[in-house]
């Protein structure tokens, strides 16, 4: 099945948009420097949300070097982003990109974990778009929840935990297995949110995709 995905992903590729330079350069250098980036099936997926919906705030929770980011602003140019990351080393990396694309004014980069994030904030979403530590997850199901305007999208990447939740060898069974049963349980968790429509998506390492309800 992974073998058919893979070879859907690459017979596709020739009718997606080109992607634009400082997107490529982002992803390149990712690689180069072995950064965690989302895969490129997510990335178009994030664009064809923020391109249908056009969600005015966005809030993105874990951005890494920004290469996600960039993903939504191309889909939705106008939307203001507020980006929240631990890492001061891969923000910094995100200001010289987003000056580079030109998104520099409506980014809004925070140095912070989401926790602390959420004990101040006051704003409502439209869009939020979660890729930060997996085992935390089952943590922001509230204050997503809450930071989340009704009818807003809740985009959550990874629910299969690179692929553990769906099967693990015996010895990544002893190291990730407290990993993969808080991965369970956000899942678990979230589907049965009375304020949340879920749909679960086997694209790239699993998606989540819900909408606030009430």
């Amino acid at each position: 099945m992974e073998d058919f995905y893979q070879k859907a992903l690459h017979y596709l590729e020739p009718f997606h948009q080109q992607v634009p330079t400082w997107l490529q350069k982002i992803k390149v250098e990712g690689i180069q420097d072995r950064v965690p980036i989302v895969r490129d099936d997510m990335g178009q997926y994030l664009k064809s949300i923020c391109s249908l919906l056009q969600p005015e705030r966005i809030l993105e929770i874990g951005c890494g070097i920004s290469y996600s980011t960039h993903w939504m602003l191309w889909g939705s140019p106008g939307s203001q982003v507020v980006a929240i990351d631990s890492n001061h080393v891969r923000l910094a990396q995100c200001k010289e990109y987003l000056k580079e694309s030109g998104f520099e004014d409506q980014v809004d980069l925070r140095h912070c974990w989401a926790e602390d994030f959420f004990l101040e904030n006051q704003q409502q979403f439209d869009l939020i778009f979660q890729d930060s530590t997996k085992k935390g997850y089952s943590k922001m199901i509230e204050p997503i929840h809450r930071s989340l305007k009704v009818g807003g999208v809740l985009i959550v990447d990874n629910i299969f935990y690179n692929g553990k939740t769906l099967e693990m060898t015996e010895a990544q069974e002893k190291k990730y297995a407290k990993g993969v049963a808080l991965v369970n349980e956000f899942n678990q968790k979230i589907s049965q949110h009375p304020g949340f429509q879920c749909t679960f998506l086997p694209l790239s390492d699993g998606t989540l995709l819900a909408k606030r309800i009430a």
